[in-house]
């Protein structure tokens, strides 16, 4: 049995490498290149963790990140490729951005009013308008190639034109430690019911800047295409599958 265990032991896949670059200032990039998106929370922890050991006495604040996708149709599950987080190294003390009270709740025309700002961020990124850029946390540093680049990807695999995409709400989160900065945050899901898409994973957050003020503090979607769904014969399970984090 303890051969058994042992032989087990050393045929079990390395965890990816993690490479951190200094940038500019207490600025740095941690980047993956390839993983299966079931470990993304993996990845993000140990990233975490790197980036409290590199900034020291400081604390992080987690910027841009990005990645490529793709399907890999022999095991029916989402890989993640070249995979970037940002993070900057900050004094606590001198941060302008303080918490929200953990008990806040957010009122339902609040609520209301983060799905209309969602609703027109969806809008502007389905018709390739470059004015939703303006839309997003400039410490996500999105450029017109790269809003293109985004664009592209949510219409690649439509077969018609009618259609929308959809927020759905989740749910609020207050002072997560994984966002940008404290404060509120709201999550919600992306429908898109065009000809061509089966399903969607991931979503869209949204800071809370003040009442009724909101920007896009992080957009991870990828839309499934029906060809896929289709010619791998993918259950309804084995689609859930594909957007495990």
């Amino acid at each position: 049995m303890a051969a058994l265990a042992l032989a087990l032991l050393l045929a079990a896949p390395t965890a990816p490498d993690i490479r951190i670059e200094a940038t500019v200032g207490n600025r740095y990039t941690a980047s993956v290149t390839t993983f299966d998106s079931g470990e993304m929370t993996t990845i993000v922890d140990r990233i975490k963790v790197a980036a409290e050991k590199r900034c020291g006495s400081q604390s992080v604040r987690f910027g841009r990140h990005n990645f490529d996708s793709r399907v890999d149709t022999a095991r029916n599950l989402m890989v993640i490729e070249k995979f970037q987080q940002v993070f900057f190294c900050f004094n606590p003390a001198t941060d302008p951005y303080k918490p929200v009270p953990a008990d806040w709740v957010a009122s339902t025309a609040e609520t209301s009013n983060a799905t209309v700002y969602a609703t027109r961020f969806l809008d502007r990124l389905d018709r390739g308008d470059k004015a939703g850029i303006a839309m997003m946390d400039p410490i996500i540093e999105i450029t017109d190639a790269q809003w293109t680049s985004l664009h592209n990807d949510v219409v690649r695999n439509r077969t018609g034109t009618n259609g929308a995409l959809t927020p759905k709400f989740v749910r609020w989160i207050n002072n997560p430690d994984w966002a940008a900065y404290p404060g509120a945050y709201v999550y919600f899901s992306v429908w898109d019911d065009h000809p061509g898409i089966a399903g969607t994973c991931g979503g869209i957050l949204l800071q809370r800047v003040r009442e009724n003020e909101y920007r896009i503090s992080q957009y991870d979607v990828q839309y499934i295409a029906q060809a896929l769904v289709d010619q791998q014969g993918l259950t309804d399970e084995e689609l859930d599958g594909l957007c495990a984090r």
